[in-house]
């Protein structure tokens, strides 16, 4: 009977030394791959996720929430000034509702939209009993209507979007914040791996280990500023195994939050200056600082018939040009903190400090009527107005653009807010419409 010979060291050659060092080398390495690779295929389906599933649903809650709130405030406009116009806007409000609910519903939320599709539902159909009355103009019915039954689905459906939104959130935070630690395990365990290798003395599985740190330290950077909400990040990699495809997808990641995020501003298209929600939340940030301020409110007379006459993209000139007025004129008399903001169509508001409000809107309305014959034909310039035919299809003659500019200051209201010095603007500028010419009016009334 033979018996196994006892392992001994000093009983290997070189050559098998070599072999069997390379071996246990080749080993711990490939431990060290396969597990690292289990690693960047998890963070890969987990960054796809946060693309593709938890970023959008996000900025979608976002959305509605918003949209929510400018139905409601739009329609508030309709009802307190009988405008067709504001009608018109209010059912693209809808109809965006209804585009952003059906694209977040398709999204894979895990159960997370259940309690909130028997609300909207019931929201949508009521909204839609709204928009009815508001294009038949049944005004009264419309206002008791929206404060018996629409307003409190109103309240629910945005209630249950932000909490969704919370709960989103919530979840966004924990798996931003589990990426790191995975990554920072998995660079751990992987080093591990190739340090025992190392002891080997391998420079096979140095260059390995080499390579393993470089890519998970600077993926683990790129994850952790983008959890910081730096979305402009290079590409970590440009190499094109594993390492590089994961710091593809992390640059790819971080470009499309950054567009989501841009999409997500209210700027105005045509003008690029900020629209409804950023004055309104200016308006309210100066009034809850009690900082004194002037609300300028901007608007064209006879815009429409204007419009009717030499078209969309001759309109869009004139709103883009007194938009540069302002801009200009904002500038050159305001004040660095002052915001100039285009909430829609023809209208503009300027928020500024009171000593500066009579100096801008004079100048503006100097500027604005030196470019106004501009806009018109020899013809229509030579007689100083067009015959066209109004909002009830009666013909009449129309004079040349004006503008008319209403302004309200802080100071002058007991609780200011951008409810009331909406419903004041509204006010004035129904009065300046009726005058001739371009007109300026302060409210210089004092609430007790």
């Amino acid at each position: 009977m033979v018996l196994p010979r006892p392992f001994r060291w000093s009983h290997y050659s070189v050559s098998q030394k070599i072999s069997l060092g390379y071996l246990l080398v080749s080993l711990f390495s490939l431990a060290a791959v396969v597990f690292a690779l289990g690693a960047l295929n998890q963070q890969t389906g987990i960054s796809r996720r946060l693309v593709q599933v938890d970023f959008r649903a996000l900025i979608l809650a976002q959305n509605l929430s918003r949209n929510i709130l400018a139905q409601e405030r739009q329609e508030k406009q309709a009802l307190i000034l009988k405008d067709t116009a504001m009608v018109k806007l209010s059912a693209q409000r809808r109809e965006e509702f209804s585009n952003l609910w059906t694209e977040l519903a398709k999204l894979p939320l895990n159960g997370q939209l259940l309690a909130v599709q028997e609300q909207v539902d019931l929201f949508e159909e009521l909204s839609k009993n709204m928009q009815e009355m508001l294009e038949k103009q049944q005004w009264q019915e419309a206002e008791n209507f929206s404060e018996q039954k629409l307003a409190p689905h109103r309240d629910a459906s945005l209630e249950l979007f932000q909490k969704l939104q919370r709960a989103l959130e919530k979840d966004l935070d924990a798996t931003l914040q589990k990426l790191p630690e995975q990554s920072i395990k998995a660079y751990q365990t992987t080093l591990v791996l190739l340090f025992l290798g190392l002891l080997l003395a391998s420079l096979a599985a140095g260059a390995l280990l080499y390579k393993f740190n470089q890519a998970l330290r600077l993926l683990t950077s790129a994850i952790y500023q983008i959890s910081q909400g730096n979305y402009d990040i290079p590409r970590a990699l440009d190499s094109q195994d594993e390492f590089g495809i994961l710091a593809q997808k992390f640059s790819d990641m971080a470009q499309k939050l950054k567009e989501m995020e841009q999409r997500s501003l209210d700027a105005s298209p045509l003008t690029h200056l900020p629209g409804n929600l950023t004055v309104e939340k200016e308006l309210q940030k100066r009034i809850d600082c009690n900082l004194p301020f002037a609300n300028i409110y901007i608007d064209l007379d006879n815009f429409k018939p204007y419009n009717d006459r030499y078209g969309y993209q001759a309109g869009n000139t004139v709103i883009a040009t007194l938009g540069k007025i302002i801009q200009k004129v904002t500038a050159k008399n305001g004040n660095k903190e002052d915001l100039v903001g285009h909430i829609g169509g023809d209208d503009y508001v300027i928020l500024t400090t009171p000593e500066s409000a009579d100096e801008i809107a004079v100048q503006i309305m100097a500027e604005f009527d030196a470019a106004v014959p501009g806009f018109y034909s020899r013809e229509d310039r030579k007689a100083g107005s067009f015959s066209a035919a109004d909002r009830f299809g009666i013909s009449r003659k129309f004079p040349l653009l004006t503008v008319s500019i209403a302004c309200v200051s802080s100071g002058n209201l007991k609780n200011p807010s951008p409810l009331a010095i909406g419903r004041e603007c509204a006010k004035m500028k129904k009065h300046l419409k009726t005058l001739a010419g371009s007109n300026y009016m302060a409210d210089r009334r004092i609430e007790r």
